[in-house]
């Protein structure tokens, strides 16, 4: 399902006045149908720490949920029909209340989710699993984990025909974590999963794009949705801010100048992690075009527009958001930087990640060649 949920900090621009702003979750139902609710008030640096609370999580995780239940039973996505799904107080919801409405074994989950300290996307991943789970109604109760019930949940993602075989499995992973945890506890008495073959998949190699083909995007004429979309991707792809990095990017609070050059000096949304990366002019002009507050396009619709850009400049590479990060990090890499400074400027938390973007670079490789080719004997 389409993500509707999301939230909003100082969204009338009152921080820089008073040094707090309204932290607002915004339930998005159609056009002209958006709800919006105040769940605190936050400073700059630090709405960030307060939106990856667990109350506030699943409260955005439970707003999602009707909105799906709503889409599936065909009501219409009205501000009115919304709230009368809300079965809540009427500003708060806590974390035992969101519990108690659910199944019991999603209930477990929840509660167990409660005492991890995941970054806020991992929690999301998490959630979307458990909604799944709750849409397929086979797993309700811990009686109902059997090698024929996981069996079929794993039929029914399958069948929706929208998952990765390395999705699907991804669901399975995190599934089976809390099963083995009731396993542990005694609650159950078997593993579902056992001589149970989940199919992998295979992980689809994202190709970097390369300096020719990021200066051919950077001049294409574009218009309208495509134009924004293209200059997100560049922002991306000259600073290696991942989507929900760049959609957390403030200008006023992250970026510092040294010796005449911009950095951003952020925090990943995704691992928590620093980072500290250029501003390369590219990416700058993006940034001044736009007077310094880059355009909102979702996720998936900015994949979606990208494509639309790849088949126009016939490019015969993918074209997503992770591939514009995927670009950054080999042009730094083909320009000689440190694995560790790359490490640093992507926010890795192992350097083994960033060892990732370095397997085939073929700049690097032509390089050393006429390197050598001007020195051998």
């Amino acid at each position: 399902m389409e993500k509707k949920v999301s939230i909003c900090f100082d969204r009338r621009k009152t921080a820089v006045k008073t040094g707090k702003g309204a932290l607002e979750i915004c339930a998005y139902l159609g056009k002209g149908e958006r709800m919006w609710e105040t769940v605190g008030k936050a400073s700059p640096n630090n709405w960030m720490v307060m939106a990856q609370s667990k109350d506030i999580l699943l409260k955005m995780e439970h707003y999602q949920y009707i909105i799906d239940a709503m889409i599936i039973l065909n009501q219409k996505l009205t501000i009115e029909n919304f709230k009368k799904l809300i079965f809540i107080d009427e500003n708060r919801i806590s974390v035992g209340k969101v519990c108690n409405m659910r199944q019991k074994f999603t209930d477990f989950c929840l509660k167990r989710l409660e005492r991890e300290r995941l970054a806020r996307n991992s929690i999301k991943d998490i959630l979307v699993v458990l909604r799944a789970v709750d849409l397929f109604g086979r797993l309700k109760f811990l009686r109902d984990l059997t090698k024929e019930n996981i069996v079929a949940f794993d039929e029914w993602l399958r069948d929706k025909g929208t998952l990765s075989d390395r999705t699907i499995h991804d669901y399975h992973k995190k599934l089976r974590k809390y099963i083995r945890i009731l396993l542990n506890l005694g609650k159950i008495e078997k593993d579902p999963y056992e001589n149970v073959k989940i199919p992998r998949g295979n992980v689809k190699e994202r190709v970097p794009l390369t300096e020719e083909e990021l200066l051919m995007i950077r001049e294409a004429i574009l218009k309208g949705h495509l134009d924004r979309a293209r200059d997100l991707f560049i922002f991306m792809a000259y600073t290696g801010l991942s989507y929900c990095d760049m959609e957390n990017f403030n200008y006023d609070t992250m970026v510092e100048k040294h010796n005449g050059l911009y950095y951003i000096d952020g925090l990943r949304n995704k691992t928590s992690v620093r980072y500290y990366t250029p501003i390369l002019p590219p990416a700058w002009a993006v940034l001044v075009k736009y007077d310094f507050n880059l355009p909102v396009i979702s996720n998936q619709k900015l994949n979606d527009y990208l494509h639309v850009i790849q088949m126009r400049l016939q490019i015969n590479k993918e074209m997503t958001c992770h591939v514009g990060r995927h670009s950054f990090a080999t042009l730094l890499l083909c320009y000689g930087f440190p694995m560790e400074q790359v490490q640093r400027m992507l926010g890795h938390r192992n350097i083994k990640t960033t060892q990732i973007y370095g397997k085939i670079l073929k700049k690097t490789i032509e390089n050393m060649v006429e390197k050598m080719i001007n020195q051998i004997k």
